[in-house]
């Protein structure tokens, strides 16, 4: 173990997460048990990756979608075949080794690539600075320059400033220890994922801003400014403080600094074959012992006495029987195909609710400052009217990235670039939106950029969550009390975190009926990486990129 290391460690995976301990004693499995999985998400297909290493002879997996990787969709076009866009899931990080173990147990070729311009991982960001003087990195910056830069304007009076940015790198290290030991003392000691019960809710019960600024963290608003709320996690001065404190877990805030101090840990890199590659060898793998059964829209689920699942496949209506079921669908918008759904799990998970997150593949001409990423932080939170439209107002176009300066930095220009731009509502997708939000983004003249075409869009309903009063009611533990209950196991983003480790990292048994042993068992709950039924309303291409937008 280095220095670094030894200074700012993880958590050990023999601290025990006290959520096991809520867990009730029915979820216990034969292997001889017929098991039917909705949702072909990462956690689908994990979970059914796990059931078959572990010897379940009788595992079927139902996706409504013609590929499985739910939240994980990598576009690759033909003009840059070597190049994957991630349209949802895309970031790798230090703290992510469960993901490590199988890109190396299933798609080992399938390599981390680092930002360009870096060999450590750290964002090059083209961006407009809210300070005073409104400059314009043309050139572009590191990523922990611009938090630098940021806490100096927070901090420094202007007729001050002389001294070098790196002055403020102790302040920021001082402000995460702190804040570690403030997470420490909010929940004790525990391993990634889902956290135990807080115990002072006075504590935390405040939004993420409120938060900082009642602890005197106000400095590290613009490390979560970009972790948290780039991220879809949610706006700073809305979402409660629960879901900052659970995502910036101490492991993520240890990896943050050991990599601000010179570590060889890559703090950002993206997959260079794509997320979605690693489910698909995962299910190519155990193609032999789990039935797969793609474009399969389920249409009702009865789970007792024993589980009748009836689905659409090939135009025809099918019924599956099983002994158990696993949800790894959006139980907030899906909950209804429960058909004997009970007064408690419909209290329970009508509760959820979730804001919106817009990718959209789009070809553009090279600007004169060609970026990997750059970010509008200000149009976070400020919807926009589309001119001629009715209704709720939609978000703007807050940031985008360059995948082939990312993924193939030596790879030329010619002339024309193809960006993933985001856009996040508060709120989850209603009707109409996505014609609005297309309007919106096509008008990117103050990104430099006179005329795009739009290739792909999705609108994804993005971080199921509860909100402030549900967390105090306890609502989320309360899924733990439910597992294994009605022939049922739970897993994946709405009851846990949108985004895929997280998501596969469920803590011991917390979870999933399998019960100990799968990913989605070791951590409870991310991004998830993402693991939902994905909306059916609009169709995938991962090999073509198309215009497939609702109007």
């Amino acid at each position: 173990m280095g220095l670094l290391d030894a200074l700012f460690p993880s958590v050990a995976e023999d601290f025990p997460n006290p959520n096991a301990k809520l867990l009730p004693s029915c979820l216990e499995l034969s292997k001889e048990k017929r098991v039917v999985i909705v949702g072909g998400g990462p956690a689908g297909v994990h979970m059914s990756a796990c059931l078959a290493t572990k010897g379940f002879k009788h595992v079927t997996l139902l996706e409504a979608e013609v590929e499985v990787g739910g939240k994980s969709l990598t576009v690759i076009d033909p003009s840059q075949p070597d190049v994957p866009h991630e349209l949802g899931t895309c970031y790798m990080s230090p703290s992510y080794e469960l993901i490590r173990k199988l890109l190396k147990e299933y798609d080992p070729t399938n390599e981390e690539s680092t930002f360009a311009n870096e060999n450590k991982g750290r964002m090059v960001f083209g961006m407009n600075l809210s300070d005073e003087d409104k400059r314009k990195y043309t050139k572009g910056m590191e990523y922990f320059d611009w938090v630098l830069e940021e806490v100096e304007m927070k901090t420094t009076s202007k007729c001050c400033r002389c001294l070098p940015n790196s002055a403020q790198s102790v302040p920021i290290f001082a402000a995460l220890i702190k804040y570690n030991k403030l997470h420490d003392s909010i929940f004790g000691k525990f391993p990634y994922g889902m956290p135990p019960k807080p115990k002072d809710w006075s504590k935390i019960d405040m939004t993420a801003m409120e938060f900082l600024k009642k602890n005197g963290l106000e400095i590290l608003e613009p490390v979560f400014l970009y972790t948290q709320q780039v991220q879809g996690y949610g706006l700073l001065d809305k979402i409660p403080a629960f879901y900052l404190l659970w995502w910036h877990h101490p492991d993520v805030m240890n990896g943050t600094i050991r990599s601000m101090l010179g570590s060889d840990e890559l703090l950002v890199s993206l997959l260079k074959n794509g997320y979605q590659s690693l489910w698909k060898k995962m299910v190519e793998r155990h193609s032999k012992e789990v039935n797969y059964i793609t474009g399969a829209q389920v249409t009702g689920v009865k789970r007792t006495p024993t589980v009748e699942v009836k689905y659409m496949h090939e135009g025809a209506e099918k019924t599956l029987e099983a002994d158990i079921f696993i949800s790894a669908i959006d139980l907030r918008r899906f909950r209804n195909l429960i058909t004997d759904l009970d007064p408690e799990e419909e209290q329970l998970f009508g509760r959820l609710t979730s804001s919106s997150l817009t990718t959209t593949l789009y070809k553009g001409k090279t600007t004169e400052h060609e970026h990997t990423v750059e970010w509008w932080f200000s149009r976070m939170g400020n919807p926009v009217s589309p001119p001629g439209s009715t209704g709720k107002p939609v978000a703007q176009f807050y940031g985008h990235r360059n995948s082939r300066m990312v993924a193939r930095p030596s790879m030329p220009s010619n002339g024309v670039e193809l960006r993933v731009a985001y856009q996040y509502m508060d709120r989850p997708i209603e009707s109409g939106d996505a014609s609005k939000l297309l309007t919106t983004l096509e008008n990117l003249t103050t990104a430099g950029e006179e005329k795009v075409d739009v290739l792909l869009q999705k609108p994804w309903d993005y971080f199921s969550r509860f909100d402030a009063q549900g967390l105090r009611e306890g609502l989320l533990w309360k899924i733990l009390d439910l597992q294994g209950q009605r022939n049922t196991g739970f897993i994946g983003s709405s009851v846990c975190f949108e985004h895929s480790f997280v998501a596969l990292s469920l803590p011991r048994s917390a979870q999933c009926p399998c019960l100990g042993e799968c990913a989605g068992c070791r951590g409870l709950q991310r991004h998830a990486l993402q693991e939902d039924v994905r909306l059916s309303m609009l169709k995938r291409s991962s090999t073509a990129p198309h215009r497939d937008i609702l109007r």
